[in-house]
């Protein structure tokens, strides 16, 4: 009987220590302390792509959490960490889901503000996401459906052009026609040269002699120029003259005129009297028709001799 008890003890001791055992490697193994204390806070995210759950929180690169939960609240994602007790975050501090592996794997990277204001535990915080591997490949995989769609279209294009035989054949015709095009160009240069080298010479000797008559006149042109203005100069000196003859003919104009208007002198006397007038103008009349007569009949002289 007591040698059954001792190794009933025996194998419960072994349990025990097996038990014990097991339960400080899942400790150790998860990196938990029974003996420290941790704060939950909520981060929110548009997504979070491969981030899963025990996957680490680092403070400026230093781990202090862990994921305890992602969540989708609305139309973004929440994730619920632990961190320990001693951790304060700044209410301007930088939160993000890295990329942290090849595979994909994530972290939730905080970098830590300067701010005296701190957000408390079981607050919600927004965080951003950092494109990854994953990401990457996916847009690779959509870059490679663009570019199969953009090679189908290509070659559609190039079965329609450059691999129809009608389009080469037209293409080598139209190869032929600019050949054939380019020798008649070359034979017309080939003929046209020599007479534009001659058009060219005789255009300088045009040249040389226009050079040539231009300075020839252009002693006389200077000469012609000088007598225009001399004649200019007499022209101008006449024109003064003129001037001063009109002048005095007004100023004489306006002296008789106003002597014929005064009634102090005989002129003015006699053109202000209407009567004198009218016998003036009969006498006049009168003299006129024996002008007339004397010129029609002849002048008759009848002289007695006593």
């Amino acid at each position: 009987m007591k040698k059954n008890t001792a190794l009933y003890f025996s194998v419960g001791l072994v349990v025990l220590l097996a038990i014990f055992i097991l339960i400080f490697g899942m400790f150790f193994l998860n990196e938990k302390d029974l003996r420290e204390t941790f704060d939950v806070y909520h981060l929110r995210f548009t997504q979070v792509s491969t981030l899963v759950l025990d996957d680490p929180v680092k403070i400026n690169g230093v781990k202090l959490g862990r994921v305890e939960a992602i969540e989708l609240s609305g139309h973004r994602v929440v994730v619920t960490v632990r961190l320990k007790s001693n951790v304060k975050i700044p209410k301007d501090s930088e939160i993000r889901v890295q990329n942290i592996g090849i595979m994909g794997e994530r972290q939730i990277g905080m970098i830590l503000g300067d701010s005296e204001e701190y957000y408390m535990p079981g607050d919600t915080i927004t965080g951003q996401f950092d494109a990854g591997i994953a990401e990457a490949l996916g847009l690779a995989g959509e870059v490679c459906d663009s570019t199969k769609v953009l090679l189908e279209a290509v070659k559609t294009a190039l079965n329609g052009t450059i691999a129809n035989p009608d389009f080469q054949d037209r293409f080598k015709t139209l190869l032929v026609k600019a050949e054939n095009l380019e020798d008649r160009l070359m034979s017309l240069v080939v003929t046209t040269d020599p007479q534009l080298k001659k058009s060219l010479a005789n255009l300088n000797k045009v040249t040389v002699k226009v050079n040539e008559l231009v300075d020839g006149v252009k002693e006389p042109i200077n000469g012609l120029f000088a007598g225009t203005d001399k004649v200019m100069g007499n022209a101008n000196h006449l024109i003064a003259e003129l001037e001063g003859v009109t002048k005095h003919l007004d100023d004489l104009i306006a002296k008789v005129q106003s002597k014929m208007d005064s009634k102090d002198n005989t002129v003015g006397i006699l053109l202000n009297d209407r009567q004198l007038h009218d016998d003036l103008v009969k006498t006049v009349r009168s003299a006129d028709s024996l002008f007339k007569v004397i010129l029609q009949d002849g002048l008759d002289i009848n002289v007695d001799f006593f």
